[in-house]
């Protein structure tokens, strides 16, 4: 269980409950172009030297923070965030899907994030121009004179933000919708799927016909989760439409069946909620990682899933719903 969606049970700082994400955007009335909120001040990477590098490029920062503090004021961060156009989401170390708070409250503030952190941090962007990445310190000068461009012309800045009036990403969506179901119940689940696994090996198991032939036809037996629950549903397909399209279809026909709600429905902002239609993200084979199965899996056309589905007995998939 760490941060890395790469881990068997991901435990990120995101979440709907936490972060009231969709909030409105408010008027930008400071004076300066950024609010920092750094206090240690010696970090794993260079976000200090950053700071210092923004500050020497004339980009107006107000820092509250311990590091070249000259806001002497106490205030409620994401209250004070409000008020800038920018807000330095500055992690203390470069590490892929380390996203804290900080990109989190300034989405929340309507404050564009400028980040020095993760180098995947465009996975966790509402949309793809929301987020301005120091990825090297080399990167400073461009990014600074973007600020400064952004800040003199409010139809390219308002864009940064259209994310706030149109929903995110179904990308994003769908990574936040993981937090629906909390860290320590998807640990019971991958726990229990584990041992149900071990389960299905022993020759006690009673196993349920995996395929069946009748003339030319054979169907085959596939189950299938929502991501975040533990009980499987049955579908079937045949060998003759052994196709991705197929493979959503049968989806979509089973949940809506059963009346499905996705487990995310009472979590998400009521904007976000949707029209009560199933809409499939991604449909994956049960056991990938949560990298793998929101970034790096696909099945790349309908002879790999028919392949899959013919080497893999009873084969299980999970479905992320958006």
């Amino acid at each position: 269980m760490t941060t890395s969606l790469s881990s068997d049970v991901p435990v990120g700082y995101f979440s709907w409950a936490e972060y009231d994400i969709m909030a409105p955007v408010q008027p930008k009335t400071e004076k300066a172009l950024a609010a920092a909120f750094i206090s240690n001040c010696i970090a794993q990477n260079f976000r200090l030297q950053a700071l210092e590098a923004l500050m020497e490029a004339n980009v107006t920062i107000d820092s509250y923070g311990t590091c070249h503090r000259n806001r002497d004021e106490r205030v409620e961060k994401v209250e004070a965030l409000k008020r800038y156009k920018f807000s330095l989401a500055f992690e203390n170390t470069n590490e892929e899907d380390y996203v804290t708070e900080k990109l989190f409250q300034s989405l929340v503030a309507g404050s564009v994030p400028v980040v020095v952190g993760a180098p995947n941090i465009q996975e966790f962007a509402p949309s793809p121009d929301s987020v301005l990445h120091i990825k090297q310190m080399t990167d400073v000068e461009t990014v600074a004179k973007r600020m400064k461009y952004l800040a003199d012309n409010p139809d390219a800045y308002n864009k940064m933000l259209r994310w706030k009036q149109e929903g995110p990403s179904d990308s994003f969506k769908a990574l936040v919708d993981m937090a629906a179901v909390h860290s320590s119940c998807r640990l019971c689940i991958f726990v229990a799927t584990r041992i149900h696994e071990q389960e299905e090996k022993s020759s006690e198991f009673k196993k349920r016909p995996c395929k069946c032939t009748r003339g030319s036809e054979t169907v085959f037996h596939l189950f299938v989760r929502e991501r975040g629950t533990f009980d499987m549903e049955s579908i079937f397909l045949s060998d003759g439409n052994l196709t991705l399209e197929a493979l959503e279809s049968a989806v979509l026909t089973k949940f809506k069946s059963l009346r499905h709600v996705p487990i995310w429905k009472k979590e998400r902002p009521e904007s976000l909620r949707g029209d009560g239609m199933l809409r499939v993200h991604a449909i994956y084979p049960l056991g990938l990682t949560q990298r793998q199965a929101l970034y790096n899996f696909k099945f790349e056309r309908n002879s790999s899933l028919s392949s899959h589905i013919q080497r893999n007995p009873c084969p299980k998939f999970e479905v992320v719903f958006v």
